[in-house]
């Protein structure tokens, strides 16, 4: 609640009893402080008209009154204004400052009732006095011409004087409606800090429900997996104790039955011991000889399977040799082509300028691209990867061979990312007798191809497949037998 000001009838303020200010309330104020400023400007207007008026009409008179008292024409037109402007200004200071509770002392009264009087003989001495002669008070005055020119000086001097009190007055009441828009303002604040104060703890009532919803959330996950933890270690326990007696069931029953088997077995024996001897002889010898054929045939089936076994491997082992040895021709094969090349190379440029001139029959040297027989065997491990030598890629000359030697590269780098096997580029790159940064857009090109062309990305799988079978075969060579 707030307590507005308000103004009684001399513009002192006091205080009402407190009340809530409604939008409506302050609504009404600004209007109401728009209209008394409004009012205040129309006074100051009519003031301003009224005072310049007043000059204007009044300046003629005094400009005459001057120049019959022996003034100069120059200077006697400015007795009035000047006059004049000095009413003007205090009437209009006085009114605008007694707006913010000035009340003027002697000295401003002064300035202005002389200004305002001496403005009025001058306009009004040639109606005092007709015939000139001064005798105090006037004894043959002109009633028509001291009417005439006393209303514009007392019209301005008391317009003046009431303006001042509309300014009092409508000074009070703004000071009213701005205490009714500032109580309004402070309600707003404080309802607007309410507003968020009580959001706030909301907010905070509603993090803290959260808050214990969680923890009764994982206090429970807790307490279920502990009860689930307990439950399977009892499951487990019970388990084992049925096994173990289980197990002890078995071996009594398997004692049991073996003592009635010994018990039978000594009956007979002591029934039929003479009988029986000879078959019980030969029985045991019939068995004696299954159970050593038997030995014998688990044996030699062990024997097979171990020579097949070692066979098989020795065959893979060959076989791996072989590519091995296949990758070491064709490498050789290109090194001896290399060369050659470069033998070519040679004659050629030991041939005069006129040979020179002739165009070549022999074809752009081709780089081989690596397949299952030619490219090297992959490891678990980054390896150094065979490569044209720097030597052979200066010597090959042109456009296409350098865009051979790209498709090599990206295919390559496709192979080992396949692979997982990841050089660093330096050193992809160092295989060709190129830069860092040539080895990274290698490695780009072989991930964009592997994402755009299907048959690229097969070609690529079906390498790194093969390469893997051969590392496979390795290993298992390796593995003792």
């Amino acid at each position: 609640m707030i307590t507005a000001p308000r103004t009684t009838g001399r513009n002192h303020p006091v205080t009402t009893a407190p009340r809530a200010v409604t939008p409506e309330d302050a609504t009404k104020a600004r209007k109401a402080i728009a209209d008394l400023e409004k009012t205040e400007r129309l006074i100051t207007t009519v003031l301003v008209i009224l005072g310049v008026g007043g000059l204007i009409f009044t300046a003629v008179n005094v400009t005459l009154f001057a120049i019959d008292h022996h003034t100069n024409r120059g200077t006697a037109w400015m007795l009035d204004p000047l006059v004049s402007v000095a009413l003007l200004s205090v009437l209009f200071i006085d009114g605008k400052l007694a707006a913010h509770g000035y009340k003027p002392n002697g000295w401003p009264f002064a300035l202005r009732w002389f200004a305002g009087l001496a403005t009025w003989l001058m306009n009004c001495w040639a109606s005092l006095y007709p015939d000139g002669v001064f005798t105090g008070w006037p004894d043959r005055p002109d009633p028509a011409g001291l009417l005439l020119h006393s209303v514009i000086p007392f019209l301005v001097i008391l317009l003046a004087e009431a303006g001042a009190g509309y300014r009092k007055f409508s000074t009070g009441k703004k000071t009213e409606h701005k205490a009714a828009l500032d109580a309004f303002t402070d309600q707003e604040a404080a309802r607007r800090q309410a507003a968020t104060e009580e959001r706030k703890r909301r907010e905070d009532e509603q993090r803290a429900a959260a808050e214990a919803e969680r923890q009764r959330a994982a206090d429970l996950v807790a307490e279920e997996k502990r009860a689930a933890l307990e439950a399977r270690k009892a499951r487990e326990a019970a388990e084992a104790k049925a096994r173990e007696l289980e197990a002890t069931a078995e071996l009594e029953a398997a004692r049991a039955e073996q003592a009635r088997l010994d018990a039978e077995a000594r009956h007979r024996a002591d029934t039929e011991a003479r009988e029986q001897q000879a078959r019980l002889d030969r029985a045991n010898a019939d068995h004696a000889a299954e159970l050593e054929r038997r030995r014998i045939l688990a044996e030699a089936e062990a024997q097979a399977t171990k020579v097949q076994a070692e066979a098989g491997a020795e065959a893979q082992k060959l076989r791996a040799q072989a590519e091995v040895k296949a990758a070491k021709d064709a490498r050789e094969e290109r090194r001896r082509a290399a060369e050659t090349r470069r033998a070519r190379t040679a004659e050629t440029t030991a041939v005069p300028a006129e040979a020179t001139a002739e165009p070549t029959a022999e074809p752009t040297a081709v780089l081989p691209r690596p397949t299952a027989e030619t490219a090297p065997t992959a490891t678990a491990e980054p390896r150094k990867l065979t490569a044209v030598p720097t030597a052979e890629v200066d010597d090959v000359r042109g456009a296409e061979a350098k865009r051979k030697q790209i498709e090599e590269a990206t295919f390559e780098a496709a192979v080992l990312i396949q692979m997982d096997i990841a050089p660093t580029r330096k050193d992809f790159a160092a295989q060709y007798g190129r830069s860092e940064t040539w080895g990274r857009d290698r490695y780009a090109d072989a991930e964009q191809r592997m994402s755009d062309d299907t048959d690229f990305a097969n070609r690529v799988t079906a390498e790194a497949d093969n390469r893997t079978s051969i590392l496979t075969a390795d290993e298992d060579e390796q593995v003792p037998a």
